[in-house]
């Protein structure tokens, strides 16, 4: 049994933080509505970007009223897609908002004509300079929670903006208590936690799946979670793709961290559960239907899980670094040399 860090005294504050935000979000969704909206890129680098997949899915599912895309920040600059342009919205987050990458997409975006909205952390940066709009939350371990919220609300406004209604206030009937019901999954998770840190703790490699949006939350457990913050060799599979090539590495003891919201998309999830249970003694299941998740409607659980598997799997680090005894602070090369 391992004793994670604490959940910070500050993260109902900060996540309310970024709710209370939403009458900025509907305003700049109008400035670019106005403008004639055709299509909205979702933009940033390795958690920044795989925190864009749940409004992706929203607006991908919900609308075509606009194209929408999700695109990495270097892929901006270097593609030059013809659709930059006055008729486009560019959300692009960073963390500390001096991503370089993040920063020159940003800028590029606004020097080509588009409306340009920037998630960081609160004070100045690079990212909030170059954005017309910057929505922020305090610098606090409490990161990825709000810039999902960011998204989420950004998609609501967009969604109702070109008459999606019904969709965006479900949405709007959650999030505002997303902040206590987050806190609650921090505590719930804990058994979770503790057993997925029994299955990769010591392991030589780690598969995490997600179908659906919750391949970005594979993809963050992966990359920013296993590989950089604890420097485990791990890889994100697709739950639509895992039965097309991964699945013949699992063998009796492999570890194997399926990832569940509620959303349309589960049933990938579900199928790769169900081959875990008869496969590897090594499965592990992050699922939000176990979840309270307090003051979330019924009806507006299946869009706003994927937000709960997040803040789930950043719990379950937390378990996972204290079993390893690894801080998640730790670099090897990021912030510490040049690349």
């Amino acid at each position: 049994m391992s004793t994670p860090i604490p959940v910070p005294d500050d993260f109902v504050a900060s996540v309310q933080h970024a709710v209370d935000q939403d009458g900025e979000a509907r305003r700049i969704v109008d400035v670019a509505l106005e403008r004639g909206l055709e299509r909205v890129y979702l933009v940033g680098c390795g958690g920044s970007h795989f925190g864009t997949y749940p409004a992706f899915d929203l607006l991908n599912r919900y609308t075509d009223a606009f194209a929408t895309e999700r695109i990495t920040s270097a892929e901006l600059t270097s593609r030059d897609p013809i659709g930059v342009d006055e008729h486009a919205l560019v959300i692009a987050a960073s963390h500390s908002g001096n991503t370089p990458e993040t920063v020159a997409a940003a800028q590029y975006a606004r020097g080509k004509g588009a409306t340009v909205v920037g998630i960081a952390r609160e004070g100045a940066s690079g990212l909030a300079e170059a954005a017309h709009l910057h929505l922020d939350y305090p610098d606090t371990i409490t990161v990825t929670e709000p810039k999902l919220v960011h998204n989420e609300q950004v998609a609501a406004a967009l969604l109702a903006g070109v008459g999606v209604t019904d969709v965006a206030t479900r949405l709007r009937a959650g999030i505002p208590a997303l902040p206590t019901a987050l806190r609650a999954v921090k505590d719930e998770v804990a058994s979770v936690g503790e057993r997925v840190a029994d299955v990769v703790a010591d392991a030589p490699l780690t598969y995490v799946v997600g179908g659906g949006p919750a391949y970005g939350m594979a993809k963050m457990m992966a990359w920013c979670y296993f590989q950089e913050m604890q420097w485990m060799d791990a890889a994100a599979i697709n739950g639509g793709d895992f039965f097309h090539g991964p699945f013949e590495r699992i063998l009796e003891d492999t570890p194997l961290i399926v990832l569940l919201a509620e959303d349309s998309s589960r049933a990938l999830g579900e199928r790769v559960v169900r081959f875990g249970e008869n496969y590897t003694s090594g499965l592990g299941v992050v699922d939000t239907a176990a979840f309270t998740l307090p003051g979330i409607p019924a009806e507006s659980r299946p869009d706003l899980s994927v937000v709960a598997l997040m803040s789930a799997e950043r719990r379950v680090l937390d378990h996972v670094a204290a079993r390893r005894g690894h801080d998640t602070s730790v670099r090897r090369y990021m912030y510490k040399v040049s690349y």
